[in-house]
C-alpha cells in the first residue's frame, strides 16, 4: 500500500539538510523544490557582472492513484559592463526562462573580485564558479516517492499503453 499524501510529503521533506545546496518544500499540490544555484556579481580588469539562476521543481501528488508529476522552470539573468578598447564600454543583459522537462548539467568558473551567495552565506574572493545538475535534486525526491510506493504519472495515449 503506498503511503498517504502526507506520508509522501514528509518522506521527501526529511530528506532536508543543510548540506544541501536546495530545499524541498510542501505545497498544496505536493512538493516544490527551489534550488538557487548562482548568485554571482563579479569585477575584472576589463569587465564586471552579474550572474543569477535557479531552477525550481514543482511536483504535484495524485493521492487517488498514488502518482506524481514534474513541472520545471529554470530561470538565468546576467548582466555585464565591458571595455571596448579607446575609452569605451558596452553594456549587455539577458534573461532567459526554461518552462517543460529538463535533465541539465551546468558549470561556470570565472576569475575576478568575486562575491556569490549561497545557502551558507555570502562569500568574497577572487574566483567565482558554480555547478548545477537537474539529477542532483530530482533522483533522492524519485527515489522517497517509490520507496513510499508513489510511481511517475504516465502521460498521454501512449504513456499509458506502453508504460512511457
Amino acid at each position: 500500500m503506498a503511503d498517504t499524501f502526507e506520508q509522501a510529503q514528509a518522506r521527501v521533506l526529511a530528506l532536508n539538510s543543510d548540506e544541501l545546496p536546495f530545499v524541498y518544500q510542501a505545497a498544496p499540490y505536493g512538493i516544490q523544490a527551489v534550488w538557487k544555484y548562482a548568485d554571482v556579481k563579479w569585477a575584472a580588469f576589463t569587465a564586471a557582472g552579474t550572474i543569477d539562476a535557479s531552477y525550481e521543481l514543482r511536483v504535484t501528488l495524485d493521492a487517488a492513484e498514488a502518482q506524481w508529476e514534474f513541472d520545471e522552470t529554470d530561470t538565468q539573468s546576467g548582466s555585464r559592463i565591458q571595455s571596448t578598447g579607446g575609452g569605451g564600454f558596452s553594456i549587455g543583459t539577458s534573461t532567459s526562462t526554461f518552462k517543460g522537462r529538463e535533465s541539465k548539467k551546468s558549470f561556470s568558473f570565472g576569475v575576478g573580485a568575486a562575491r556569490t551567495t549561497d545557502r551558507q552565506g555570502t562569500h568574497d574572493g577572487f574566483t567565482y564558479g558554480y555547478s548545477f545538475t537537474t539529477d542532483e535534486i530530482k533522483q533522492p525526491l524519485i527515489a522517497a516517492l517509490e520507496q513510499g510506493g508513489w510511481q511517475a504519472k504516465k502521460k498521454g495515449l501512449f504513456g499509458k499503453l506502453f508504460g512511457g
